[in-house]
């Protein structure tokens, strides 16, 4: 699913209005109108319905929303948090007169306490073209409006979150709920933007959809998206149909990685699953996970990889340099899909000279740091940026782990995962993760529908347990145990 960013929106808006002769006026109307016919639920049995509108077109939507909710009978009460400034604004503010009253903060302030928990609180203060962080006196107002009580819905999106990244601008309202138009957009779907919305909405307004060529892909990895990646499987079918994925994980200490990694690509549906360990540790992991073939690190050979569909290389397998230098021997030879996670980033000095298509990376922000020499991220316009620049650089398919999981892709098509939760920050949830990509890659799947369908099933395996239980007591296993769950959904 197609979802945007602040500027591709406002792109789509000026292009409607100037080019397809929309007036902004009839767009602001439009929105107001659907805008009401979402937030029906939470009105009708609402007691007063407070509105604070901004200087803008966000203010404008609001001003038009407590017009046409006047006269359905509703008691609204506008708060002009700023005088109105934009031309459908001062247009919508002055019709408002007729119908109601217009309080300035500070008449507002003055007459606190007058919210109560039977209220409805309208944001309509700053909208998706607010970028940069909030200052001065509006600082005040937005910690006022967050702070105070009632049922808090936003126009489009809420005051003090970027609509392209979903960064806070220093301070933001907590709603409970945001109406938005058009498209989802890409604030909506990163944290803390997806917390700070509440449940989402999304309303058609008569909006002209048309991208242009400079324009970022942003897409929204859905429950419809992942239903179309499913593997179709034939009732003739048997297990070699199916793949023969290798997990070259785990060295002594750290056995539980390739057991997590091998176990949760079985419970993928993949034909075979052979986990290549040290030698000592066979029966251990036999009794572990029965299905399950082992062989020895030390003993595969050239022949014997060209027997697998796919490989998960990395997981537990330490950081040994001359160890290292023998695996990238063996597998730049090896021209199937491969997925490095984990210690693959710190082992691989020559990194690239592997062919970037055949490979799904994913590391965590720590890896990713290892993996580029840039630092950490520490929001999500620096994690998107240093994202793309890695993609430009190196065309590969690139899941970084977070909250939520992103995936860039060799074309610079940004996919945002729409499952997941903070419990599975975790030790063994990469591990889990990447046996799930590399069974769907065993399976057939190209790298990014493998990486996209795994993500979706992992995040979603995650929820399930968090639905049924609790975030603080999951651990890898559970993310397992619940893959068969996430894909019953799908079906």
């Amino acid at each position: 699913m197609r979802i945007l960013d602040a500027l591709q929106m406002q792109k789509m808006d000026q292009y409607t209005i100037e080019e397809i002769g929309v007036p902004g006026k009839v767009l602001m109307e439009n929105a107001a109108k659907s805008w009401i016919e979402a937030a029906k639920p939470d009105l009708d049995n609402c007691n007063k319905i407070f509105l604070f509108c901004g200087a803008g077109n966000n203010g404008g939507d609001g001003y038009a929303i407590a017009r046409n909710l006047s006269n359905q009978g509703y008691q609204c009460i506008v708060v002009a948090v700023k005088p109105p400034k934009s031309r459908d604004c001062l247009l919508n503010a002055r019709v408002w007169t007729h119908f109601g009253k217009t309080l300035s903060w500070d008449e507002f302030i003055n007459l606190l306490p007058m919210t109560s928990k039977t209220d409805v609180l309208i944001d309509a203060i700053m909208g998706t073209g607010v970028e940069s962080e909030i200052r001065g006196t509006m600082v005040d107002v937005v910690k006022c409006v967050d702070q105070l009580s009632g049922q808090k819905i936003a126009v489009d999106i809420p005051t003090g979150i970027s609509a392209s990244t979903g960064d806070k601008l220093g301070v933001a309202i907590r709603v409970n709920k945001c109406i938005t138009f058009h498209k989802e957009k890409v604030g909506h779907y990163l944290q803390p933007g997806k917390t700070y919305s509440g449940e989402l909405i999304c309303q058609k307004i008569s909006i002209y959809e048309k991208y242009f060529d400079e324009d970022r892909h942003y897409y929204l990895t859905t429950k419809q998206v992942a239903r179309e990646l499913l593997l179709q499987r034939e009732p003739n079918s048997y297990k070699n149909v199916f793949g023969h994925l290798l997990v070259w994980c785990g060295a002594t200490g750290t056995q539980g990685a390739a057991i997590l990694a091998a176990s949760a690509a079985i419970r993928m549906g993949t034909g075979l699953v052979t986990a290549a360990l040290p030698q000592t540790d066979d029966a251990f992991l036999i009794t572990r996970s029965p299905e399950l073939m082992t062989c020895a690190q030390q003993s595969l050979t050239d022949s014997m990889l060209n027997n697998y569909q796919s490989i998960v290389l990395g997981c537990g397998l330490g950081r040994n340099k001359n160890r290292w230098k023998s695996i990238v021997n063996k597998i730049k030879k090896f021209e199937k899909p491969i997925v490095l996670d984990a210690d693959a980033f710190f082992g691989i000095e020559h990194f690239y000279d592997l062919d970037p298509h055949k490979l799904v990376l994913t590391p965590h922000p720590g890896e990713f740091a290892q993996l580029t020499g840039n630092p950490k991220p520490t929001n999500n316009l620096e994690r998107i940026e240093q994202g793309l620049n890695f993609i430009s650089k190196y065309p590969t398919t690139l899941v970084l782990k977070g909250a939520p999981s992103i995936i860039f892709t060799s074309d610079h098509k940004v996919h945002i995962n729409e499952t997941g939760n903070a419990g599975m920050a975790t030790a063994g949830s990469g591990d889990v993760l990447a046996g799930m990509i590399g069974g769907l890659l065993a399976q057939g799947l190209n790298t990014v529908d493998a990486a996209k369908l795994g993500v979706w099933l992992h995040g979603r395996s995650g929820d399930i347990f968090d639905n049924q239980y609790c975030q603080e007591s999951l651990i890898a296993t559970d993310l397992i145990s619940n893959i068969k769950n996430a894909f019953k959904e799908l079906y």
